[in-house]
């Protein structure tokens, strides 16, 4: 095992998303958790959310966006089989950090580092936003489908689900890329490389 840790500023945005399925432009509700960071200088305060931040697919992160969804409703055959009083909810946990004491950062560290908490906040809804778009897609695709077969229509909307769990998935990491030209230029991140990292692209961690 290696003793030191190499975090690559590429994939540590990131969200992540379980669902038994979709099938209904979703209502949503939206929990915000924290986890605490502490430090006075931009390197302890990286080091901190690094040691303390969320996992996303084994990854280290600083924030992360989970969600779970539920449905109900029933499949009523006739001519055509129908989804009656179908009801399909997302629970979105967006986990973030928070400094245990930010009146303790002085000048400019202060400022970037508020903007830098307000900057994952952004992206992290960002990923719930696109969620959403694609669970409405899908709800459009799944009501378009006409079958006289309930086995069928729950057979083909199945299998639209997971299409859309790949398609998005390819969105939201497509979100992630786009995102990195930011992030390396965000003046807190900037702070960090500043004060001794060796490359623009990767941050040493003690383990």
């Amino acid at each position: 095992m290696n003793k030191r840790a190499v975090l690559v500023l590429g994939p540590v945005l990131a969200a992540s998303f379980f669902c038994e399925s979709a099938l209904s432009k979703p209502n949503h509700t939206t929990k915000y958790t924290y986890y605490t960071v502490s430090g006075n200088t931009p390197g302890a305060i990286y080091s901190a959310l690094v040691k303390r931040g969320p996992r996303v697919g084994g990854v280290k992160a600083y924030a992360a966006t989970t969600a779970v969804s539920s449905q109900s409703g029933q499949l009523i055959p006739g001519k055509l089989c129908s989804l009656d009083d179908y009801r399909f909810k997302i629970d979105f946990t967006i986990k973030l950090p928070k400094l245990r004491n930010e009146a303790a950062l002085k000048g400019a560290t202060r400022s970037d580092w508020k903007k830098f908490a307000s900057f994952l906040k952004t992206h992290e809804e960002t990923h719930r936003s696109i969620w959403l778009s694609c669970a409405a897609a899908l709800e459009s695709k799944v009501k378009s489908i006409k079958t006289t077969s309930c086995a069928e229509l729950n057979e083909k909307s199945t299998r639209l689900w997971e299409q859309m769990r790949v398609s998005c998935a390819k969105k939201q990491d497509a979100f992630d890329v786009a995102e990195q030209a930011r992030l390396l230029r965000h003046p807190f991140v900037r702070l960090v490389l500043s004060k001794g990292a060796k490359t623009a692209t990767a941050l040493a961690i003690p383990d």
